[in-house]
């Protein structure tokens, strides 16, 4: 199949988040079972990598105005990518925001993106057989399809697949935006990014299907459920893999010691090593880790608290790594100072710091309010350290809680700072029953979340697309 991938983040080119992750993660599973990829994204000003002097000219009207770019070609991990050059729009130290607030003309910047998309693709890969975006920056691409190459000779044969990595990140702006976009008002009050896609793509997908049930209804629709429900019959989850080239403790470069299944001492030797490099004094309590956006998603509002109230309690260990919004991280210091033999928190995102982290742990903290899909439980049941999860999303697709026979992790369901307690000292308990919490780590080794999976039932997705 040709395909064309839209995305506004690519692993290894620009990341802020698990999208990235998952992009390079189909792309590149495509590209291995016999596929022709071409990805396209906007060539932001801080990518990774430089592309080619090569380029291509596009212009394209919006809302009355002609805009013109440059597309420039680059061959990354093996992958056609094509980046959408316009300094304007892209040229600027973050893609999506100031650090504090999204730019006010996010709307303008991705429509720009999905238009010139379109035009590249129906002037320079006239043999696409179909198109897949990913989350609100590429959904106005479906709308533009119906709406403006409906009768075109080569974009008026493709269906458009639209997935939604996280329907909590919507875009939405005024009405008089439609008429800047040329999209198709109706009776909105008010232009919804994500929303388009939703509504005109083809086939739609998400990364769970946990996280597809729970987006039928709401408030985890977040004021879309009606439209899923519409679109159910075309709507399925389909869970993201994980890259164990990059996640492997066999053969992780990161770690100061690999291990396996078959042989944990380079676990132990990697828990040794976090504890010296941040003082955290070698006893035989448990190691709760976390690597995490320190955000409302992620469970902090009640994890905190939580957290202070167990850690009087307790002898246990608790490392965290991630950056996020400051109220957040000044509650973790202070938990530090408070806590001084016990807590640690890294601000910052550090990537090889990630990779020890995930190593060192016994157990992981994820009590996320909800989690589309989640990547670091898949990559901590590899790495041997027992997920702590709330039960929602991809979370309870890929982790079965302790005591079932074939647990893998500690699960509760409630949001609250009772059951988050009570799971606390359930792993505690595990822990302490040592053949028990080595069967469970064991299990979670062997689990096996690859990205071949998923692609098997993206291209049933597409031959339903195509049909």
């Amino acid at each position: 199949m040709r395909i064309l991938l839209l995305c506004s983040e690519f692993e290894g080119l620009i990341k802020t988040g698990g999208l990235a992750d998952a992009c390079k993660g189909i792309a590149s599973s495509l590209q291995a079972a016999g596929h022709q990829v071409t990805v396209m994204l906007p060539r932001y000003s801080n990518l990774y990598s430089r592309p080619t002097a090569q380029w291509q000219s596009v212009f394209v009207n919006l809302g009355g105005v002609e805009y013109g770019c440059a597309v420039r070609q680059l061959r990354f991990a093996g992958i056609d990518v094509r980046l959408v050059e316009h300094d304007d729009f892209f040229h600027r130290e973050r893609p999506y925001d100031d650090g504090s607030y999204g730019y006010a003309d996010n709307p303008l910047r991705f429509a720009f993106f999905c238009k010139v998309a379109l035009e590249w693709c129906r002037q320079h890969m006239p043999d696409v057989e179909l198109i897949h975006g990913h989350d609100w920056q590429t959904a106005v691409a479906a709308a533009y399809l119906k709406q403006h190459y409906a009768a075109d000779p080569v974009l008026g044969r493709v269906p458009y697949i639209f997935t939604v990595h996280n329907g909590a990140y919507q875009l939405t702006c005024d009405k008089g935006w439609f008429g800047k976009l040329d999209l198709a008002a109706g009776d909105d009050h008010f232009l919804n990014m994500l929303e388009q896609g939703v509504r005109y793509a083809s086939k739609i997908s998400t990364v769970s299907k946990g996280y597809r049930d729970e987006l039928l209804s709401e408030p985890a629709a977040n004021g879309l459920a009606t439209l899923y429900q519409q679109r159910a019959a075309d709507f399925v989850g389909i869970l993201n893999g994980c890259d164990y080239q990059q996640w492997d403790p066999a053969t992780d470069l990161a770690l100061v010691q690999n291990y396996q299944q078959s042989d944990l001492a380079g676990k132990a030797a990697c828990k040794a090593y976090l504890r010296h490099r941040f003082n955290l004094s070698e006893t035989a309590v448990p190691l709760f880790v976390a690597v995490s956006r320190i955000t409302g998603q992620k469970g902090f509002d009640y994890l905190i608290p939580a957290l202070r109230r167990w850690l009087p309690n307790t002898k246990a260990q608790i490392f965290m790594v991630g950056t996020g919004d400051l109220q957040y991280c000044r509650q973790l210091y202070q938990l530090q100072d408070d806590y001084p033999a016990q807590f640690r928190f890294f601000e910052g995102f550090d990537e090889t710091l990630a990779h020890q982290t995930e190593a060192a742990g016994d157990f992981f903290l994820m009590p996320s309010l909800f989690e589309p899909c989640g990547l670091n439980q898949l990559y901590s049941l590899k790495y041997g350290t027992v997920p702590l999860v709330r039960l929602t999303g991809g979370l309870r697709d890929t982790v079965t809680p302790w005591p079932a026979e074939n647990a893998t992790g500690i699960g509760f369901t409630d949001v609250s700072i009772e059951a988050l307690l009570a799971a606390l000292e359930q792993a505690e308990q595990l822990y302490q029953q040592v053949n028990d919490y080595r069967a469970v780590q064991q299990r979670g080794m062997q689990q096996n979340f690859s990205w071949q999976a998923a692609v098997t039932e993206y291209l049933d997705l597409y031959q339903q697309a195509l049909k």
